[in-house]
Order: structure tokens, then C-alpha cells, then sequence
């Protein structure tokens, strides 16, 4: 960590020289520094421990933009992250695009771009522009993809009290994906959505969805369905199939007169996949700005309905078919996503116009699922109830 963090501030001053120089480009950047623990004895969560953690969630990202006219501009954003706790989360390159604006009211962006999947998906790592040290993971930490390849178009108009846009995006991603305690690359092209957004004043609303199709690069699965297929248990094999459709609904409102503010975000996630659970998440907040502190109170809750597994396999017979039995269960068994209720309360401290200290406490309740977030011992008698302390700086640049 040590050594990344040297040569960011290298990379930092050279590329401040360098802006220096050039009126066409643009450079900025933001960084956090978390600190977190939890209150329980051999319990992880999200990468925090019964002592306090500094890795889990701490950044620092660079972007770069180079205005070629007033129409055409590139832009390149590299994060570097301090440690990896999702199978997503990596350090690199997390946009590379060119954008057209043919007019004030259109914009185009082709290349590598953040997945609009929900309110915050363009900024949900620049700690500085929420209220949060952490947007709800209910929500944001689902097993969709960060970012994807392909083109993003924007339609804007509005008038005196008004402002709508209409957004819609296509194009393809693959990578690596965590479902419960499976870990797995995955594959999805066609992947299309849409966004509606009004603006009336203090107040905000988005829905959107997108379908896609994907492919989860399992090869134990993958040999378990023609195995099952080979024996004639055609249900069985159909529920562990790889490849299909999958959908995601998203609706969020925001409401902020900047004396005190109001945000709720809820998203269903379903494919037609039967290893995959369908998951319906949601948080609501309200808070109070009293310059330069902000304080907040945050619910969130994420609930899973599970496939019912078809086992056709027949126990009893011979010691191969309980084999494979006992593989398929074991399939659903670690597939099942994390879900967990949560309150947090919380304050901001504006510091300085680009630097925010901040500092939480959250109560965490897993549900009646295999891990709930949580990573315990095999002979843990663990609840799932704990509570988690949080600091965090945020700075933008």
C-alpha cells in the first residue's frame, strides 16, 4: 500500500504540471481514507475485524479529460483501491471514453463507462458527494457489474421549474462477479437499458431497467448439467444453467431544500437462472445540513427469495447418484446472496470546500441466510447481530 500511494502522488504532480500547460485538459481526482471496527470477536465484515482496519474501503482515483472542440473530448479515469473485498472490486483503468455533444442537449459517450445502474453509479466511489461514508450496500453492493463497454446517449430539455432526461445505453461486459459464496467470471452482451429522470425543483426521481444476457463461466456447474442431462434429470439440469436472461428494476427519489434532505433507492434483480436468487433491496435516509455539519439516519434492508431446487437424483442407490445429489445441493446452498437489515447514523464535517471528515455507527442484522456479509468460523454461534463503527476523510482535488 505504501508503495501505490508514492507513486500516486508522483502521478499527481506530474499530471497537475501538465494541466498547467494545456487548456484543453482537464485533471481531478478524489481519495478516501476509511477506518473501521467491528464489534464482535472472529467475525469479518466487508474486511473489517474487532480491530481497527484502514485497507477495506480506502481509494484514491485520477481522471483525466482532453477537450478536443467544443463538441468531441476524451476521458480516462484509473482507481486504485487498497484492497479488493468483492470479486469487482480491482484497481485499473475504470473509464476510457470518447463524448459527442452535437448540441446542448445531447450527449454521447462510447468506450469503457460506468453501468448506470442506479442513483449513483458515476460516483458511488468519490466518498465527497454523499453524505455517507459508504452508499448503502444493500443497494450498491449487489453482484452487478461496475462498468461495461459499449455507447450511452443522454436527451435533455426542460424549462422554468423543470428539467427531464431520458437515457439509454447498449453494449457488453464480462469480468468477475461474486453470488453468495460462489466466485465467477461471467460474460453478458446485449446488455441494454434505460433511464427517465425529472428534476421539479428540490425534488428528484429516476427509474430505470436493463436486460442483458449472461453467461457465468462455472466449469463445476457446467459439467454438473450435462452430467444430469446425460441421466435424464432434465429439470435438475435446467435449474443449474448458466447462460439466460437476466433484469433489473430501479426506482430512486431525492428531495434536498438544503436545510435537511430526503433519499430512498430500491432495486429488484431477477435472471432465469435457478442458482441465482432474486433480489429486491432498498434504503431510505433523512438528514440535516447545519453548515458545515450534515447528520443522517439511514434504514436499509435487502431480502432474498431463493429457487426452489428440482433434485430429481434419487438417494439410496448407489453411492454415485448420493454424490451427485450432494453436489447440487451444495450449488444452491453457496449461491445464496448476503441480506441483511441495517441502521446507521451519521456526521459531516466539511473541513475545507474539497475535504469532509466523517464518522458512523451501524447496527447490522443478518437475515436467516447462509453468510449475511458475514465471515465466521464453520462451529461459530454467531447471531448475526453486531455493530460497526466507521471514519472516514474524503477529499476531492
Amino acid at each position: 500500500m505504501r508503495y501505490k500511494i508514492s507513486w500516486c502522488l508522483l502521478f499527481t504532480t506530474i499530471l497537475t504540471h501538465f494541466s498547467a500547460f494545456s487548456n484543453e485538459f482537464e485533471f481531478s481526482g478524489y481519495a478516501r481514507v476509511i477506518g473501521g471496527y467491528l464489534d464482535e470477536k472472529n467475525v469479518e465484515y466487508k474486511g473489517y475485524e474487532d480491530s481497527i482496519k484502514f485497507s477495506p474501503s480506502s481509494l484514491i482515483g485520477f481522471q483525466g479529460e482532453y477537450q478536443f472542440d467544443d463538441k468531441w473530448s476524451a476521458t480516462a479515469q484509473v482507481l486504485l483501491r487498497s484492497n479488493n473485498t468483492t470479486a469487482s472490486d480491482n484497481s485499473g483503468l475504470e473509464w476510457l471514453y470518447l463524448t459527442y455533444r452535437p448540441t446542448d442537449n445531447i450527449q454521447i459517450k462510447l468506450g469503457k463507462l460506468r453501468t448506470p445502474f442506479f442513483t449513483m453509479s458515476d460516483f458511488s466511489d468519490v466518498g465527497f458527494a454523499y453524505p455517507w461514508i459508504n452508499p448503502p450496500q444493500q443497494v450498491y453492493d449487489t453482484y452487478l457489474f461496475k462498468t461495461f463497454n459499449g455507447i450511452d446517449a443522454v436527451y435533455k430539455f426542460g424549462a422554468e421549474n423543470f428539467d427531464v432526461s431520458f437515457e439509454g445505453y447498449y453494449g457488453e461486459e464480462s469480468g468477475d462477479i461474486g453470488i453468495g459464496a460462489l466466485r465467477t467470471g461471467f460474460e453478458v452482451d446485449n446488455l441494454l437499458g434505460f433511464i427517465g429522470k425529472i428534476n421539479i425543483e428540490n425534488l428528484e426521481f429516476r427509474v430505470s431497467r436493463y436486460n442483458g444476457n449472461i453467461k457465468l463461466d462455472i466449469d463445476e456447474i457446467r459439467q454438473l448439467e450435462n452430467v444430469l442431462n446425460s441421466l435424464n434429470f432434465t429439470k435438475s439440469a435446467s435449474s443449474v444453467k448458466t447462460k439466460g436472461r437476466a433484469h433489473a428494476d430501479q426506482f430512486g427519489v431525492i428531495y434536498d431544500n438544503l436545510d435537511y434532505f430526503f433519499r430512498g433507492e430500491w432495486v429488484r434483480i431477477k435472471t432465469d437462472l435457478g442458482i441465482v436468487p432474486i433480489i429486491q433491496s432498498y434504503y431510505l435516509t433523512a438528514g440535516v445540513n447545519h453548515a458545515p455539519f450534515t447528520y443522517h439516519l439511514t434504514f436499509a434492508d435487502s431480502d432474498v427469495e431463493t429457487r426452489s431446487a428440482e433434485n430429481e437424483i434419487p438417494l439410496g442407490i448407489n453411492s454415485d447418484l448420493d454424490q451427485l445429489a450432494y453436489g447440487y445441493n451444495r450449488i444452491f446452498d453457496e449461491s445464496t446472496p448476503d441480506s441483511i437489515k441495517s441502521w446507521t447514523v451519521g456526521v459531516r464535517w466539511d473541513v475545507l470546500p474539497n475535504l469532509a471528515l466523517k464518522a458512523e455507527f451501524s447496527t447490522l442484522e443478518g437475515d436467516d441466510v447462509k453468510d449475511s456479509f458475514f465471515v465466521t468460523p464453520d462451529d461459530s454461534d454467531f447471531d448475526k447481530k453486531t455493530n460497526l463503527y466507521l471514519i472516514g476523510l474524503d477529499w476531492v482535488f
